[in-house]
């Protein structure tokens, strides 16, 4: 009971704070809602480099610093060509620091512990490398719905259809329960449960057309329909929930093997009762991804 209540009261301060800054977004400038996906990927990247450190996998701290202070700065003024550029220059940085690296970070590899090489392993390279992609690059596809599309509704669909798929994922699975999914990686997970993400995923997608473009209601919110065809907007939406719902449990379980990996429970603790910023994003991350797509897809045509 009392881990119940723990995990209400942290969920409750977690969407309080949310929607402040989906708030002062609106009403006091959209920068708010980008301060909010920094925020969570800091966070996140952050707890990700602690992680791999108690796997004995050492990161290269500076381009990732590097990374995360310039990803937002340079989109914001320069568009996609700043976002290359940010990863680019961060990921050489790394290449370069691997290159010259004296190996007193890290465990050296055992065939080179009497030799005369002394670097980094190159395991310390491409968890840097991969930091970069997961979470980053993934998170900041964020800037991009924020920057072109309405920002509210953009994001409102990533979370929404991600936690609609876990809630109908769980109360299916504990429910018909059945044939595991992955025992290996996520002992709990059912086929079952997983049929019923997708229809969570969906019925998210359902409702945010709904809202948004069958009835309208949040026309103050900028959003553009899909369409000049209800029915076509329909089966759009439709597809993009079913999609997300397959894309939303493939990143739970993406996570998961990582946290197998490295032998930790939760990425962090910085949520009582729903670990660390990481934990929560797992699934968002590759949401936002596919609308990034799909919005660019859609409005293309």
């Amino acid at each position: 009971m009392k881990t119940f209540f723990v995990r209400t009261f942290t969920a409750l301060i977690m969407i309080g704070f949310v929607i402040a800054m989906f708030v002062l977004s609106y009403f006091v400038h959209p920068v708010f809602i980008d301060i909010l996906i920094l925020l969570f990927g800091w966070l996140a990247l952050y707890e990700l480099y602690n992680s791999f450190m108690k796997a004995e996998i050492y990161m290269f701290a500076l381009p990732l610093f590097v990374l995360a202070v310039s990803v937002f700065p340079l989109y914001y003024f320069l568009d996609l060509i700043g976002l290359v550029i940010s990863f680019v220059v961060s990921a050489a940085l790394a290449i370069g620091m691997f290159a010259f690296s004296k190996g007193n970070v890290g465990v050296e590899p055992a065939e080179h512990a009497n030799s005369k090489y002394n670097g980094r392993p190159l395991i310390d390279l491409t968890s840097t490398i991969f930091a970069m992609f997961y979470p980053v690059l993934f998170l900041s596809c964020a800037f991009v719905i924020t920057k072109n599309y309405s920002p509210i509704y953009a994001l409102v669909f990533a979370v929404f259809m991600p936690v609609l798929c876990d809630t109908f994922a769980y109360w299916v699975g504990s429910t018909v329960k059945g044939k595991k999914l992955c025992p290996s990686i996520s002992p709990k997970k059912t086929i079952s449960g997983a049929i019923g993400g997708l229809f969570g995923a969906m019925l998210a997608s359902v409702i945010m057309f709904l809202i948004f473009e069958y009835f309208n209601l949040l026309p103050m919110l900028g959003y553009v329909p899909f369409t000049d065809t209800m029915w076509k907007s329909a089966l759009i939406y439709l597809a993009i929930g079913f999609v997300g719902g397959v894309l939303s449990q493939i990143g739970d379980i993406a996570a998961s093997r990582i946290k197998r990996a490295v032998g930790i429970k939760d990425y962090g603790n910085l949520f009582p009762g729903h670990g660390g910023a990481m934990d929560r994003l797992d699934s968002i991350l590759f949401t936002v991804v596919l609308l990034v797509i799909a919005f660019t897809i859609i409005y293309a045509f």
